[in-house]
Formats: C-alpha cells, structure tokens, sequence
C-alpha cells in the first residue's frame, strides 16, 4: 500500500513539529549555558525557509488554512504555530541586536564626541531593552509550546486512521516519551491502540510489511509472537516476511525454508487468501532460482 499525499503530509506535519519543540528546547538550554548565538537560531527559525519552524508554518498553512476540509483542531494548531513562529522572529531580531550590534558598543569615551556619546548611550539603553525582550520572548516561547505539543498530542488521535502513524510512533518512541513523559505516551497509546504497544508493534509491523521493508517487519512480528505466544497471525508473517526477506538476499535455501513454513502453517483462511498466491509464487521463483544456481555449478564442476 502507497501512501496517499495527504497521509504522508500528515506525518511529516507531525515530524516537523517534534523538531520544532527539540529545537526549542536546545536554544533554552544554550541560553541558559550563555551559549546561544545567532546561528544557533537560525535552525530554530528564520524567515527564507531553512528553519524547522518556518517549515512547519508553510505546512499548517498549505494544509489547514484554506482547506474546507481541514477540522477546528487543524485550524487551531494553524493558528497557534503561526503565532510561536511571529514570536520567535522577535526573539530572533533581538539576538541579533545582542550579537551584532552590542559589542560595538563598547567604545572608549575619550574617543567620542558629545553627540557621538549620546548615539552610543541611547543603543546601550536599546540593548538593555533587547536583553529583557529575550529573556521574556523565550518564557513566552516555552509557553506556547507547552500549548503546541498538547494539540499535537489531539492531532495525533485525529490522524489514528493514517497506516504510516503505528510506524511512526514505533521510531520515533525516544522523542515522544522525552515531550510526554513516560506515562503520557503509554496513555496515547492506549487510546490510538486499544491494547497499547503490543498492537502498536503489529500495526507498525503491517505497516511495513506493506512498504516491503521485510527485515524490519519480520523482525517486529517475531517479537509480537514471542511476547503472545498464541497469536498465529504474527507468526505466519514472521515466517512470510522472513521468507521475501532472504529471497532478495539471495539466501534462497533459507528463503524457501521460511516459505515452506508458512504455507504449510494452520492459519485463519482470510490470512491464508491474503497471502497464499504471493507465497506460492515467491515459492515458485525460489525454486527456479535455486535450480538455475545448481545448474551453474554443475557446469563450472563439467
């Protein structure tokens, strides 16, 4: 199965903004350290599109602002990533005042004229001023992102439906429990997927299955049958995945082995029709593959 546009979009969206909220974070902490430069920010956001907020902003607004489609949660969350992105510019100007201009502040008086040491008086006071809006802009800025991932959090249930989500959360596990706490992403776990992560591993390991990332899928559903040992579903699709895995190997003893397996396994018809003509077919090529290989020894051998 092949993403549709919009589902990828969805997930990007959410991936976008989990960047948003890493990168904030960083700049707080180098704030803090007295090591937040100009450049720093400008991964965090900027205004010619190189920046993870700047992405996120032209996303929100290409995906819910003039869509009729789009529900009042996806609207919010525009609204909302559009005013963290307003504020953060301020914040960023002020750096810039801060890094480019103050240090040209420090001149020998002797040097001045009157005049000239009413000009630099007048920016040290502007300086000062843009020290404060910093250090209120990035307490503004942790508030409202405090709000950003809490929406985000509703729009993740909004998009439960979208098959490339279980995938998602399932690699991007760290950085969700470090935004939610521990007990936040299993609580989102259990309302996306009613028995928490056991079904986020099988809806995770369909999803890959489906983009034919086998290696990956077989080794997710070992570990769901290992974990329920009476589930016969995952551990036919072990074995399926296993065999198309090594077959593109070019393991094809051990491919036909893990097919062999699986066809022969007692599994719940709809299974078996979902998958039984692709299995026979793989079965198939495994064996033309093998005999041409033997063929080929032979007449090395000859």
């Amino acid at each position: 199965m092949k993403p549709t546009n919009l589902e990828k979009k969805q997930i990007d969206l959410v991936k976008e903004s989990i960047c948003v909220y890493e990168k904030c974070m960083e700049c707080r902490a180098l704030f803090k350290d007295g090591q937040l430069g100009f450049a720093s920010i400008e991964d965090f956001v900027d205004d010619r599109g190189k920046s993870c907020l700047y992405r996120l902003k032209e996303m929100c607004h290409e995906l819910f602002r003039n869509s009729d489609d789009a529900g009042y949660k996806e609207k919010l969350y525009d609204i909302t990533v559009g005013y963290i992105f307003h504020e953060a510019m301020k914040m960023r100007e002020n750096l810039y005042q801060l890094e480019y201009y103050k240090p040209h502040c420090d001149i020998a008086a002797n040097d001045l004229t009157e005049k000239e040491k009413k000009i630099v008086h007048d920016i040290s006071l502007l300086i000062k001023k843009a020290e404060i809006r910093l250090r209120e802009g990035l307490k503004e800025t942790r508030v409202l992102l405090h709000e950003l991932v809490g929406q985000l959090r509703e729009l993740i249930i909004v998009y439960r439906s979208n098959y490339l989500l279980p995938r998602f959360i399932f690699e991007n596990e760290r950085s969700l429990i470090k935004i939610y706490g521990k007990k936040g992403f299993k609580d989102l776990l259990n309302i996306l997927y009613a028995d928490g992560k056991p079904l986020l591993y099988l809806n995770a390991a369909h999803s890959y299955l489906e983009s034919e990332y086998y290696d990956i899928a077989r080794k997710l559903f070992q570990k769901i049958a290992r974990l329920d040992s009476n589930n016969r579903e995952a551990l036919f699709l072990y074995k399926y995945a296993s065999a198309f895995n090594f077959y593109f190997k070019n393991m094809f003893t051990k491919a036909m082995m893990f097919a062999e397996d699986a066809l022969s396994m007692d599994i719940d018809d709809a299974t078996r029709r979902r998958y039984r003509d692709a299995l026979q077919k793989l079965s198939a090529d495994i064996r033309a593959e093998i005999k041409k290989k033997k063929k080929k020894q032979s007449s090395r051998r000859g």
